[in-house]
């Protein structure tokens, strides 16, 4: 008698009782939850086995060609039916993470699992200072556009954060950069030169202009662009430099400087990431010609969506204001000066922003301690190397990355990616080079060898303003139990696509 597992939400989870422990494996990776449900003939469950149990059949000298029923665990934890969801949900714990739901036949009807009804996100926005007042101030008012008096108040609490008596809100960091690039006069014909490992944000408002975006390798001690890189990429045609403060840690500003205005090259610092960091005492953003900076809902203070950009040049910043607002001047209503764009910020964001600006030292105070936290645990694992942190910069680890060095662990990132999304921890891979993008692939000759492994190798950890220190240590425990096994996953991490795809069938 042969018979097909039906197709349902969680089939990806059942295989029979007489696979082996190499279909088991397969099952695994393809199904993330770190669980396969066995079950009989009639489709009764008879066993389980997780991922932990594979490693110790293995470690103890087991095949991969083994029968899975050998291994089994037969004395496994399951809820039932009628009983209340809540009764169920009761015996899920940190060890047991997918939970089978048995009818009366011991078939396998549902599936709870700890990471549907727990979940830590790599970021989240902290609303609990007085964004609410504010708001509610401005809907009171009616004052809920682009004018009002918090986007004035957000502007100069802003540029007084950072020591600078210009700073000018916009729609989003996207806009801040475009904003930027068109009131340096970048066009077509100009080259811009960008760190190869980024968002793709630089670039792509660097071609909205009509100019070419030149791309430089990073180094991997900082993962900002490479200082000693810069000056060979300069050409008759190069118009701006643009380093990223990358994942909260400063770019080396001195050398970039140095050799921008040796050139005649304007600078153009993308502290999307970086709001709070310093350079040799100095706030990002206070450096360059122009610092541009992104309020996203991920960022270290949010608007939601939203943007900022800075600058000490009183030029620079009337030419952006103009720019920002279809090219209107401020003296003759509906006059259009030069033909421009609507960046604007609305009052309701700059409530929120102010709001949000007022609790940056408690939000940098907190995540101090976070990564404290984070390094005192992860400090002392081989093949994981901790963010970088260069004695003339203030990191502000926007997301606390770490690199997973396969060479070193034997374990690739993906794979403990996967691990922790089973316990409902949320992760997220460093940026793709812009090399290798799309846009870009038929573009570059060149070869970046830092950005690729990198990005290869870069894991972002949860990193909100209001983490708690036990969802830190939770972070911690799974990525050092996953790491401890790393021998067993250096030999038997099967990918799933180097497995051959066959319908599964019981006799």
């Amino acid at each position: 008698m042969e018979f097909v597992v039906m197709e349902n939400e969680f089939s990806a989870l059942i295989v029979a009782t007489n696979v082996t422990l190499r279909d088991v494996l397969a099952a695994l990776d393809r199904n993330g939850k770190g669980v396969v449900f066995l079950i009989d003939c009639d489709q009764v469950m008879r066993g389980l086995l997780t991922d932990s149990d594979v490693r110790r059949a293995l470690l103890h000298g087991a095949s991969i060609c083994d029968p899975a029923e050998q291994y089994m665990n037969r004395n496994y934890i399951f809820g039932t039916l009628p009983k209340e969801k809540t009764e169920n949900i009761a015996l899920l714990d940190e060890k047991i993470c997918s939970l089978p739901i048995l009818d009366a036949a011991g078939h396998v009807v549902d599936i709870l699992r700890l990471a549907d009804l727990w979940r830590l996100p790599v970021m989240e926005p902290v609303l609990k200072g007085k964004e609410v007042e504010y708001v509610l101030d401005c809907l009171a008012t009616n004052w809920i556009s682009s004018q009002g008096k918090y986007v004035e108040r957000f502007e100069e609490s802003f540029g007084m954060y950072l020591g600078l008596e210009h700073a000018l809100s916009v729609s989003n960091g996207t806009a801040a950069l475009h904003l930027a690039l068109a009131a340096l006069g970048v066009g077509p014909g100009d080259e811009v030169i960008i760190p190869d490992l980024t968002f793709i944000a630089p670039a792509s408002m660097t071609v909205l202009c009509g100019a070419k975006p030149v791309f430089v390798d990073v180094c991997r001690t900082t993962w900002t662009m490479d200082p000693c890189l810069v000056e060979a990429c300069i050409t008759t045609r190069t118009k701006a430099v643009i380093p990223v403060h990358l994942y909260g840690h400063p770019c080396d500003m001195d050398p970039i400087m140095e050799v921008a205005r040796r050139y005649g090259l304007y600078v153009i610092e993308d502290c999307a990431e970086a709001l709070g960091a310093e350079y040799k005492g100095r706030m990002v953003g206070s450096i360059g010609d122009i610092g541009v900076f992104s309020f996203f809902a991920n960022k270290v203070i949010t608007t939601g969506e939203g943007g900022m950009v800075t600058t000490g040049s009183a030029e620079l910043y009337n030419k952006m204001r103009l720019l920002r607002d279809h090219g209107m001047t401020r003296e003759k209503r509906y006059w259009h000066l030069v033909t421009g764009f609507n960046y604007r910020l609305t009052n309701l964001q700059a409530a929120i922003g102010l709001a949000q600006l007022e609790k940056i030292n408690v939000f940098m105070q907190h995540r101090e301690i976070v990564v404290k936290r984070y390094a005192e645990q992860l400090q002392d694992i081989q093949g994981i190397h901790l963010p970088p942190q260069e004695i003339w910069a203030k990191n502000i680890y926007w997301l606390y990355s770490i690199l997973i060095d396969q060479e070193q662990s034997g374990l690739c990132r993906d794979t403990l990616m996967r691990h922790l999304a089973v316990h409902g921890i949320d992760t997220r891979p460093l940026f793709y080079p812009l090399h290798q993008q799309p846009p870009f692939s038929d573009q570059v000759d060149s070869h970046f060898p830092n950005a690729d492994w990198l990005s290869a190798s870069g894991l972002s950890l949860p990193t909100s303003n209001n983490i708690r220190l036990d969802d830190v240590d939770k972070v911690c425990s799974v990525i050092r139990s996953v790491m401890k096994n790393k021998s067993i996953f250096r030999n038997y991490d099967i990918r799933q696509d180097s497995i051959e795809t066959k319908e599964t069938v019981f006799c």
